[in-house]
């Protein structure tokens, strides 16, 4: 499936994002977040996006250019139930 703005994707924060979140008290550390795509960089399922990512807390944080994949700093379908 190809990402288009708009869509929920799930985020799968870093080390570095987690260990931020630590230190805001308004905010549950997790390793994976939705996020909104806002921005694709084109029309395959590979394609690099940016996200409006939603903390468990208040606010929320941008990522850009992430890539599909299991890893940190990648993003992935949420699974279906």
């Amino acid at each position: 499936m190809v990402p288009t703005i708009g869509r929920v994707v799930l985020y799968n924060t870093t080390e570095e994002q987690r260990k931020k979140m630590e230190n805001d008290p308004n905010c549950n550390v997790q390793e994976k977040l939705p996020a909104i795509v806002v921005a694709v960089w084109g029309d395959t399922e590979e394609s690099a996006i940016n996200l409006n990512v939603q903390n468990d807390g208040e606010g929320s944080f941008w990522v850009t250019s992430a890539l599909k994949g299991d890893g940190e700093g990648n993003w992935n379908w949420p699974p279906r139930v």
